[in-house]
């Protein structure tokens, strides 16, 4: 799991620990990735619950006006 560590993580992973080191990155790249796909998650949502709706008032709008005889 060192290869996975930056310089200082290296050295201090010389010292003893270093698979704690290697877990505590996997751990916050697992975090980061987590995060990442729920603010993408949401986004995606907001856009088609704004698409549908947009639809649906249009829908209505169109459904109002009059047809001329």
């Amino acid at each position: 799991m060192t290869m996975l560590s930056c310089v200082t993580c290296q050295a201090n992973s010389a010292l003893g620990g270093s698979d704690a080191v290697g877990w505590s990155i996997f751990f916050l790249l697992i975090v980061i990735v987590l995060v990442a796909a729920s603010i993408v998650f949401f986004m995606v949502r907001l856009a088609l619950r704004a698409k549908k709706c947009a639809m649906e008032e249009e829908a209505a709008l169109v459904s109002e006006t009059p047809v001329a005889p």
